[in-house]
């Protein structure tokens, strides 16, 4: 009967209303906010967190590898972040010590921990940047933007020399930067540090084009917290 047939068809469209309003809530709602201290409690599910930056490093593929802290155990949790063909302004612009707020799912990498991230996921929670120090793997993106500027560096010391030492960008590798004593006291300073030892320094970064060759000409330097 042609009644019965109206009455299937308003049903079905009625069912595809209901399953795109439900889609539309969806999108709508956000991940729960996890403290850094319980997201190892929601492997697998897409959580928001929010932590202080202590490690950026960028891979050979272009990804970003970053590692955040908060909570009250002073947590620690890898980040994978996703960006395509490379990192955009708004993660070359991150400091070390900023507040971010992330969105992603909870996994595993080699048995620890780390929330897979989409650039776009990251919004930096403090209304400027907190310290203004850079990460090395931002710096070699485009060394010369920093080109005769005094800048503060974080990373870990690396192999070291009478008159310089290097400093790498994480505790596994990655990118390096040379750093230039200024004077006899400063070797001294730094050969009493260990190697792998996390410092920020404070100097004048040069960048030769020609020879893709930059370096910063210490002033000073403190252990990182």
């Amino acid at each position: 009967m042609v009644w019965m047939d109206n009455i299937g068809k308003i049903a079905i469209i009625f069912s595809f209303i209901g399953i795109f309003t439900l889609y539309g809530i969806l999108l709508l709602v956000d991940p729960p906010l996890v403290s850094l201290d319980d997201v190892a409690h929601h492997k697998g599910a897409e959580i928001r967190t929010t932590g202080f930056i202590r490690e950026f490093r960028i891979t050979e593929a272009g990804n970003v590898v970053m590692a955040i802290t908060g909570g009250k155990a002073r947590t620690e949790l890898p980040l994978f972040v996703r960006t395509g063909s490379g990192p955009g302004p708004g993660l070359l612009n991150l400091s070390y010590g900023d507040k971010i707020e992330v969105e992603g799912r909870v996994g595993t990498f080699r048995g620890d921990i780390q929330l897979v991230v989409s650039e776009d996921t990251i919004r930096r929670v403090s209304p400027k940047q907190e310290s203004n120090i850079t990460f090395i793997s931002q710096i070699a993106v485009d060394p010369g933007r920093y080109d005769g500027r005094k800048i503060r560096v974080v990373g870990y010391i690396d192999d070291r020399f009478t008159r310089s030492f290097f400093l790498r960008s994480s505790e596994i590798g990655g990118h390096r930067m040379r750093v230039v004593l200024r004077d006899k006291d400063m070797s001294i300073a730094i050969s009493e540090l260990q190697e792998g030892a996390r410092i920020i320094v404070e100097g004048f970064f040069s960048y030769e084009p020609m020879n893709l060759r930059y370096e910063l000409n210490l002033i000073s330097f403190e252990e990182a917290r």
